[in-house]
């Protein structure tokens, strides 16, 4: 038996079972620096990212807390995570945040990897221009020649948080074109109803050190409909060699799911 399964409370039990039979699916990421993460075992363990927000959604704290601390993760409601460090202090690690509507996890080693977001509403949030810009300059310093963005895991145009917990350096091509074209289009979804489309990014890092992500990860949901999308990306140029197909793949889920 996995060991972060062994632990669970009957109300978690119970939960995943309900979650099956009601068809809470999600895109597990996989690759070898995910392999011992406890927040995507989490992930997992809950049918992906829409099974995990309705456990967050459905339970109290209390419940939620009891829950995670049996993978050894931690759950906060309310916190001072507006700053910009390059790496969070101990007390913010393997944490998820729930604020202003959205989720954040900040991984073991005090970096962004995960978003969630349910949309519509969708509204711009204002910009940390401090914060983006050194984000950006943390990767340029730590890979010389290439060129870096603050990037967003969830867009500001689709109110994303405007601080470090939602900001990693993404390639500056990547960011201001594939992305920024899939980002739009899902700003086209703002007629649809609340909270209609599940919005997820997973940013996975090579090795615990450094700063910089090696892929990125979005899964969109139409909650309605009940299909889904997964898309997966590398921060490179354009995305990665398949990085246009995968922008091309989204855009067309949402068109057919009525972003227009």
């Amino acid at each position: 038996m996995n060991k972060y399964i062994s632990g669970k409370s009957a109300f978690y039990l119970s939960f995943l079972v309900s979650a099956s039979l009601i068809g809470a699916t999600g895109c597990a990421v996989t690759g070898p620096e995910l392999a011992n993460d406890p927040a995507q075992q989490l992930e997992d363990d809950f049918g992906g990212p829409g099974g995990l927000l309705e456990f967050f959604e459905s339970r109290s704290e209390d419940e939620i807390r009891e829950t995670l601390a049996t993978y050894e993760l931690g759950y906060v409601t309310q916190a001072s995570i507006t700053d910009c460090p390059q790496t969070f202090p101990t007390s913010f690690r393997s944490t998820w945040y729930s604020l202003s509507g959205e989720t954040y996890y900040i991984d073991s080693a005090g970096r962004p990897s995960k978003a969630y977001s349910y949309l519509p509403p969708i509204s711009s949030e204002i910009r940390n221009d401090s914060c983006q810009a050194s984000v950006g300059q943390w990767g340029d310093a730590a890979n010389p020649g290439a060129d870096y963005d603050g990037g967003h895991l969830l867009g500001s145009q689709l109110g994303g948080w405007g601080a470090r917990a939602n900001l990693v350096p993404q390639e500056a091509n990547f960011n201001r074109g594939n992305y920024a074209q899939l980002e739009n289009k899902m700003a086209q979804c703002s007629g649809l109803s609340s909270g209609r489309m599940l919005y997820s990014i997973t940013v996975s890092y090579p090795n615990g050190t450094t700063l910089i992500p090696g892929t990125w990860n979005v899964y969109i949901q139409d909650r309605t409909q009940g299909d889904s999308v997964s898309l997966n990306f590398q921060n490179a140029h354009q995305g990665g060699p398949n990085g246009t197909s995968e922008r091309d793949r989204g855009v067309s889920f949402l068109s057919a799911n009525g972003c227009n």
